[in-house]
């Protein structure tokens, strides 16, 4: 579902690369215009500070405006009030972003990792559950 959205907003060189917040912060929306919070009703302007929870996704969009950063933008719904409206632009370190994107490859890893394990626990089966043939 995100995929062609995401993929429009991505990177120059067209990589998508999606890390997790590394820790709870507060950070300085970037967004022209502002973005609207729809659990809290209100609307967040570009300059204010929202709260971005840990483990919450993010892409990287490009190089921060400042030296040493990265720019990042939110991909979730924010469901808890006070927090940062969905697509919300902001700026990582890149020592947070790098631990971020860390963070996010080690769970993807594992997750490939799981799939794997399950592939080959349920042999045949898999290509009957996943509706692929044997030879694809």
């Amino acid at each position: 579902m995100f995929a062609i959205p995401l993929a429009a907003h991505a990177e120059p060189n067209g990589n998508v690369e999606m890390a997790f917040v590394p820790s709870t912060m507060d950070v300085t929306l970037l967004n022209e215009n502002g973005k609207f919070v729809t659990i809290d009703m209100k609307k967040i302007a570009k300059g204010e500070k929202c709260r971005m929870d840990k483990d919450s996704v993010v892409m990287k969009v490009g190089p921060g405006a400042t030296a040493n950063t990265v720019r990042v933008r939110y991909l979730a719904p924010q469901l808890s009030h006070g927090g940062c409206p969905f697509m919300t632009e902001f700026e990582l370190s890149d020592t947070d972003y790098t631990s971020a994107r860390t963070a996010f490859t080690a769970k993807t890893d594992e997750a490939s990792k799981k799939v794997d394990d399950l592939k080959k626990q349920l042999g045949s089966k898999w290509n009957e559950i996943t509706g692929k043939k044997a030879d694809q």
